[in-house]
């Protein structure tokens, strides 16, 4: 089978600035898995990616990400966001600044007829933890 991987990745961007369940299960294997830096296990199907959308958006509840660059190979989609949100909740033990956020990811997916199989995600922490005060002065 034949799929527009292109097609699918911007669909998937669209479950994530809705957090849509129903366009995650058109776009997420329920087998995939997913590595985050917010668990040391692979999350896995939708729902793991919902846990994912969780975190972000119990911490940033308007948090939205904009595709700044996509890379389509085979099976494989390489994708460059900027994300943008209020830190208006907790984030990874840091308490809501009412600050605004602007930080970077760099995502791998592989796509299965038309789905998510895997996904690695990396967003920039470090930036994020800086922005919101959550690191020493000498390295904020």
């Amino acid at each position: 089978m034949t799929t527009d991987h292109r097609t699918s990745f911007h669909r998937f961007v669209e479950f994530i600035n809705s957090g849509d369940a129903t366009i995650g299960e058109t776009v997420i294997s329920p087998e995939a898995t997913f590595m985050t830096p917010f668990s040391p296990e692979a999350l896995r199907g939708l729902p793991g990616y919902l846990q994912i959308l969780t975190i972000m958006r119990g911490a940033f509840s308007d948090i939205q990400w904009s595709v700044d660059q996509v890379v389509v190979e085979y099976d494989t989609v390489a994708a460059r966001f900027t994300l943008r949100g209020t830190h208006d909740g907790e984030f990874l033990g840091t308490p809501a600044t009412g600050r605004a956020v602007i930080a970077h990811a760099s995502n791998f997916y592989r796509f299965v007829d038309g789905r998510i199989v895997d996904e690695v995600g990396q967003p920039d922490l470090l930036s994020i933890l800086g922005q919101i005060g959550a690191l020493p002065p000498s390295l904020g």
